[in-house]
């Protein structure tokens, strides 16, 4: 192979299939990327046998070929590389690559493709085009209340479920839960599938360095053990999580016996103020209703917090605890001026919602205080 190719495209794409694939490898070629001429351009692959990460960059081809180089040697290269030299870069027969950058020049010892891990076929049977910044925020909106334990796998993902046009994505750590609901168009083949956070993560940094438009959409391939997402020149491909999903259906509650609004910026600031004396393991903030007022209060060993505001709120007295990160993580992600707060008592999951937005949901169960 011999190709020649400018520092900030190479870079770019080495920055593609770096982020999102795991750096402890558990073998030496995992360390490695793949990178080989298709269709007259150049091909980078990345895998840590969970997830890969496929990008296609342009570059001028003088002859055919491919290899696998370490990743963090070649990138180091790259980045101490003259800025307004071309690079040229050369294969031999025995894999040895050849970097060249004015009077700069490197070797990097390679191993052929075939030592490479084969990379899954992407099932085209079943695909599914959604747009980007609807996804986008579905993801964001949720992926905060999934679990890091890595004792409750199934958790680890968030459950996508596709039933006819409705699309839900939901994500939960057993504590607390997030539901974003949305209806697509497509005719393609319900399903109900937990992708890991790991490659959702990885979707969402491409998406806020890619600056997608309101129109730009992204192909979603779903098979039996695997799902890819295709933008244009990249891929991601992950297994999806096998276990079952704990019922959502069944947690969301279906009654409202009484609930407040409340303007969400003060709020907000109002619990996330709480929350710094309820910084202690176990800490939490408590809600006090009475007569349109919510007062919130926090306490531990070094500080105590007490603050008031206005809401509406006409019920019996009532009081509820909380984990503070449990609803700052929520009211952040609260686009609407005025947030609902919907109980049924002090035991039982309380309900989060935008006003006059129902694509949104979130519970938190409270702490017995």
């Amino acid at each position: 192979m011999k190709i020649n190719i400018t520092k900030e495209t190479f870079l770019e794409g080495l920055s593609v299939v770096q982020a999102g694939v795991s750096s402890r490898a558990t073998l030496p070629i995992l360390h490695n990327f793949l990178m080989e001429t298709e269709n007259g351009k150049i091909k980078l692959v990345r895998t840590d046998m969970e997830m890969a990460s496929i990008h296609y960059i342009k570059a001028e081809i003088l002859e055919e070929g491919s290899v696998t180089i370490p990743l963090k040697e070649v990138s180091d290269i790259l980045k101490n590389l003259p800025n307004d030299k071309e690079i040229n870069l050369t294969v031999g027969e025995d894999n040895k690559v050849h970097i060249k950058s004015g009077k700069s020049k490197f070797w990097v010892i390679g191993t052929p493709k075939s030592e490479y891990p084969l990379i899954p076929e992407i099932d085209k049977s079943n695909l599914i085009n959604l747009k980007i910044k609807e996804i986008q925020e579905m993801v964001e909106k949720t992926i905060f209340s999934s679990s890091t334990q890595e004792t409750r796998y199934v958790l680890n993902g968030l459950l996508w479920v596709k039933t006819g046009n409705k699309f839900e994505v939901v994500a939960t750590d057993g504590r607390r839960l997030a539901l974003a609901v949305d209806t697509i168009e497509s005719d393609t083949k319900d399903f109900k599938i937990i992708i890991p956070t790991k490659i959702l993560n990885e979707l969402l940094r491409f998406f806020s360095i890619n600056k997608p438009s309101e129109d730009d959409t992204l192909v979603l391939s779903v098979a039996s053990n695997q799902v890819s997402f295709n933008i244009k020149e990249t891929t991601y491909i992950s297994r999806l999580i096998e276990g079952n999903f704990p019922n959502y259906e069944q947690v969301i509650p279906n009654k409202k016996v009484m609930g407040f609004l409340s303007d969400t910026k003060e709020i907000l600031a109002s619990t996330k103020r709480a929350s710094l004396c309820a910084n202690e393991l176990g800490g939490t903030v408590k809600y006090s209703l009475n007569n349109n007022v919510l007062k919130i209060t926090s306490n531990s060993q070094k500080m105590d917090f007490s603050d008031e505001m206005k809401v509406e709120y006409t019920a019996e007295p009532f009081e509820i605890s909380f984990n503070p990160q449990y609803v700052l993580d929520v009211l952040k992600n609260i686009s609407t001026e005025k947030v609902e707060f919907s109980f049924i008592n002090a035991a039982q999951p309380v309900l989060i919602e935008e006003i006059n937005n129902t694509k949104f949901k979130y519970v938190i169960m409270p702490v017995r205080s």
